[in-house]
């Protein structure tokens, strides 16, 4: 989610010093108004699925215990029927939001993902409850899906989720234009169904 889709510098700055406070880092902090910066926190890419196909471990109708446990967490709703619905959803949750519902809906991300997908969320989520840059500014991010596929060359492995969002707001979040963003994105199929369980901004 570009949370915010365009912050300023000193918007970002402010950002990054009250997490870093806090011992974490903003995943979404950036220092333009036109771009995100790339997520850098990965994970082992062995423990999710990025075909159609079940991961191995969960063939023949078994589960790890420690996917079990994970998967107790979940909301019920969580999952969806296949990967391109659930990246579906996911996305547009994520690029849907108002400075007071973008601690809500980053709430709401993390109870439908896991691994560093749900990390991301929760963070973001204590990161702008006490956001009141955001707030003032009365800042708005609104976007649609123009793309998913699987993705080709570097991207081989990953989902590759493209979006067209805009950002409008008062003050320096006033007539940004529109944009298009890149995000790779992996996913795990569990008992409820395809769960986003990796989501890395990309620009």
């Amino acid at each position: 989610m570009r949370h915010p889709a365009a912050l300023t510098l000193t918007a970002a700055t402010a950002l990054v010093l009250v997490t870093a406070g806090c011992g974490i880092t903003n995943p979404y902090a950036q220092t333009t108004v036109t771009t995100r910066a790339p997520t850098t926190t990965r994970v082992d890419r062995s423990a999710v699925t990025k075909t159609d196909a079940d991961p191995s471990p969960e063939r023949g109708g078994t589960i790890p215990t420690n996917a079990a446990s994970s998967q107790s967490h979940l909301a019920h709703h969580a999952g969806s029927p296949t990967p391109r619905l659930a990246l579906e959803r996911y996305a547009q949750l994520y690029i849907n939001w108002t400075a007071s519902t973008v601690a809500a809906e980053q709430q709401e991300l993390a109870t439908m993902s896991l691994g560093s997908a749900r990390a991301q969320a929760l963070q973001a989520a204590a990161s702008y409850q006490h956001d009141t840059t955001l707030r003032k500014s009365e800042v708005t991010n609104t976007g649609t899906v123009v793309s998913i596929a699987k993705g080709q060359g570097t991207a081989n492995g990953d989902w590759v989720v493209v979006t067209s969002e805009t950002t409008s707001g008062r003050g320096d979040y006033q007539g940004l234009p529109a944009g298009l963003h890149v995000t790779y994105a992996a996913l795990t199929h569990t008992s409820t169904g395809w769960i986003v369980a990796v989501w890395e901004p990309r620009s």
